[in-house]
Parts: structure tokens; sequence; C-alpha cells
């Protein structure tokens, strides 16, 4: 009975510390919430046989994608007509799915590395959350989401970014969170030189971070240049409506009038609802009117090639060149995996513009001004690789996504983050663009300069710097973070 009721209070524990660990992220920021959730789990992974470590780490899964990502719900109801019930099936599958892997996680943990002494916990933590985060960044096309490094945009820790990127500030948080589960161990021990001595190097850890974050690894190439966002807030009910498409690209067109002076211009993802080369004429009369004013207009559209195939693209025109096909699709938003068997089987399976295919690797910047921009569409931004790529020749970042389909939920905010991230790691200005927010201007140090209020067509526009140079990040990418956690990993295993 009193096995039973131990297993109960964990199994609670677990679902709460889960539950609160999205609160460390946007748009809370309660980014101290992140260390702490993450020694709660270790606490009870300590005490876990392996099956249990599983469980309680799915578990805990629950409660942190539960509520981190419950948001997917409303485009697979809201906007992908799908029935209530079915899209709460097909939302708690999803979150069910994702919480294998902080289950996996647990497993591993408790059978590989059975020794839990102090020093043995503080190296295996943080290895074992370190390699199971870029497994799930990566596996099956990857889910890059909720990474407990990005949680710490707002924090002293924020200044590891631009030396070992976003998997190496998970490390430190996971390595925080075991210093305080060995401090605890060490105060019950009485042990008072060594828990003094895991408190100072947890404090190390984070004021190193906030002196870190003082340093401008880049430097401003030429001088500052005027940038205007449109943000056109068309309802994804309506957007792809044939009806539609004339009034969105006047609104989109009003909007920009009194901005046409500006270097760069920047529409968001499928602004104008028509293929490439249908919309060909309206290109044209776009770029001769942004040629005139000697500005860039970047803009999203979908590009057809051959009959039924299309790429979801950025381009470049008037004083700008240069298309982008999206490299990294959103799986049954932009395409439908085993197509023969789902398409048609529910209507989430249909969605429109839901036929994109992948575009090539290794594309070229497009160029705005004479200015090298690297551009990315939607969740693209999530993966520090795909980033990295374009770098050092890149001078300023573009996302364009269109948060729409995520409504009023947490989503954009959380996007945006991601986003605060990739310039911390890079050094370099970001220029985030959506349909209906969250559409802001981001530094190279990581704050947002300026954003505009959501659900609402507006123009965010402010002056930035094209930037040069590379962090060390940029140098080394997040090989060195990975493998030293492999490293210390089979050091310990076999030890």
């Amino acid at each position: 009975m009193q096995i039973r009721y131990k297993q109960y209070a964990t199994n609670i524990f677990s679902l709460v510390a889960g539950g609160v660990l999205p609160l460390a992220f946007a748009p809370w920021h309660y980014f101290w919430l992140a260390p702490l959730s993450a020694a709660v789990l270790l606490i009870i992974w300590q005490k876990s046989s392996p099956l249990r470590a599983a469980i309680n780490g799915w578990i805990f899964g629950l409660g942190m994608f539960g509520v981190g990502v419950s948001w997917v719900y409303i485009s697979i109801h809201t906007f992908g007509g799908t029935s209530i019930p079915l899209a709460a099936l097909l939302t708690a599958l999803f979150v069910m799915t994702l919480s294998l892997f902080p289950a996996v996680q647990g497993y591993c943990f408790t059978r590989f590395f059975k020794q839990q002494r102090p020093i043995k916990i503080i190296i295996t933590f943080p290895v074992c959350w370190v390699l199971f985060e870029w497994l799930r960044s990566y596996i099956f096309t990857g889910f890059p989401w909720l990474l407990l490094g990005y949680s710490q945009t707002n924090s002293l820790l924020r200044g590891y970014a631009a030396i070992i990127g976003v998997y190496g500030v998970t490390f430190l948080v996971a390595l925080s969170a075991a210093l305080i589960v060995a401090i605890i161990i060490q105060l019950k021990k009485r042990n008072h030189f060594v828990w003094i001595g895991y408190l100072v190097v947890l404090i190390l850890i984070w004021v190193i971070g906030g002196k870190l974050a003082a340093i401008q690894w880049t430097q401003p190439t030429g001088k500052a240049i005027k940038v205007s966002i449109v943000q056109g807030n068309i309802p994804q009910q309506i957007k792809w409506s044939p009806n539609q498409i004339i009034p969105t690209i006047q609104r989109y067109t009003n909007l920009t009038k009194p901005y046409w002076r500006s270097k760069i211009i920047l529409w968001p993802e499928a602004a104008i609802p028509l293929p490439l080369p249908y919309a060909q004429n309206v290109i044209n009369q776009l770029s001769a009117r942004a040629k005139k004013n000697h500005t860039s207009l970047i803009l999203g559209i979908p590009v057809q090639i051959g009959n039924k195939q299309y790429y979801n693209a950025a381009i470049a025109i008037g004083a700008g060149s240069g298309k982008y096909y999206k490299q990294r699709l959103v799986p049954f938003g932009e395409y439908v995996p085993f197509e023969n068997i789902l398409r048609g089987l529910f209507a989430f399976f249909n969605l429109p513009m839901s036929e994109f295919i992948t575009g090539p690797k290794n594309q070229a910047p497009l160029l705005a001004n004479n200015v090298p921009v690297a551009p990315y569409i939607c969740y693209e931004v999530a993966y520090d690789s795909l980033v990295r790529q374009d770098l050092p020749q890149a001078q300023i970042l573009i996302t364009i996504s269109d948060d729409a389909w995520f409504g009023q939920s947490i989503a954009a905010e959380q996007h945006l983050q991601i986003g605060q991230m990739r310039c911390l790691e890079t050094g370099r200005y970001m220029l985030f663009s959506t349909n209906n927010g969250v559409t802001a201007i981001i530094g190279p140090q990581g704050k947002i300069i300026q954003r505009i209020a959501r659900f609402k067509p507006g123009v965010l526009t402010n002056k930035i710097y094209p930037m040069k140079n590379a962090t060390p990040y940029v140098i080394a990418g997040s090989w060195p973070t990975l493998l030293m956690s492999l490293v210390l990993g089979l050091i310990s295993l076999l030890r």
C-alpha cells in the first residue's frame, strides 16, 4: 500500500514538474523554472527503477508537451475542419508520442548509469538531456520545440549561446538542475564543504554567463538601413479563397504605400496566395515599383513547378534578387506522409496548399540592396544547423511565417523566442514577419527591439545594421557540445 502511494505521489510530481516547465518559455519567461523542473524530475529518477523512471519520464512529457504544444489542436480543429473528439484524439496522440523521448531518456539514465553518486549525476544528467533533445530535433524530421536552452533567452545563461549554441545552453540548464540535487544530497549528509563547493560552481556558471552576454562578437558593416515589415492580418479561414486573392494583394500594397523608401520591405509567408507563374503580372508590377524607389521587396509566395508540384518560397524583387525554397516542411500542414493512405481520410489531411515539395540544400542567400539575407520560412528557424549553414555570408536573418494557424495560442510567442536564440547564436539582426503577429525586429543580442500588436494590420519600421564576422558558435556549431556529451556519457558508462 505504501509503495503504491509513493508511486501515485511521484506520478503527480512528474506531471506537475512537466506541466510548469512551459512557463519558463515565452510568453511567461519564468526561466528559473527550467532548472527547478528538471531537478524535480532528477530527484524522482534517482530513486526509481528503469521501468518506473520511464513511466515518470513519460508522465513528465505529458505535462510538458500537453501544456507547451497543445496549440496543435487549434490547427487541427479550427482550421483543419476536424471534429472536436477527433482533433482532441490526434492532439493527444501527438503529445503522447513526444513524451516517449523523456520516457526513454529516464530509462537509459537509470538503466545504464546505476551508481547515482552526486558527481555522476552532475555528469550524466545533462549529457542524457542534451542527447535526447538533439534526437527529438532530428528524428522523423524532428520537432525542435521547447528545448531547455530556448527558455534562457532572457537569463544570464544567454551569454553562452554565441559560444555553444542552444544545446550548450540546454546542457548548462540541466547541469544547474543536477547541481541543485547534488547540493540537497550533500546537505542531508551534512557535508558542508562539498555542498558549498557545488553552490559556488552553480553561481559561477550563471555569473560567467552574465559577463559573456556583454560581449559583442559581431560588428556592423556599413551604414544603418531602414527596414519595414508588413503585417496583413488576413484571416486564415479565407486566406486561400480564390475571391480573396485581389483583396489580399490590395491590402499589402496599400499598407506598403508610405514605406517604399525603406531599403528592405518584408511581407510574410504566402503573402500572395497565388502561385508563380500565375502571379507573374503582380510580381512584375511590384518589382517595378520597388526598383523605382531603390528598395528590395521580399515576400512569401508559392512557386509551382510542373502540374502539381509546389515550393513554399520567398523571393526578392525590385532592388533585390533570388529565390528561396523551403527545406524543412511541416508534416500534414505542408505535405502529407503516407499520402496515398491518409489523403482524404479526414479534412485535416487535405488542408489548402499541403502538397509542397522540399527545396534543395545549400541555397544561396537572397540579395537585398546588395546585402546578403538568409531567409527562413515558418518553423525552419528552429533548426540551428539550417541557420548556421548560411553564415557568416548572410548579414541579416529573416523569418517569414503565418502563425494564424495557431490562433491566439502561445505558439507565436514561442516561435519568436526561438528567433531570439538564433540572433544570440549568430550575432545578427532578424526581421520576424508574420501574417497576424508576432511581427518584430530582434537585435544581435537577442533583445526584441520593436514589435507590433497581434491580430491587427500594420507596418513595423526601424533601422538595423547588416552584421559581419562570426561568433564561436557559427564557426564550430553544436558539435563540440554533442561530442563532449557523447564522450562524457561513454566514460561514465564504462566506469
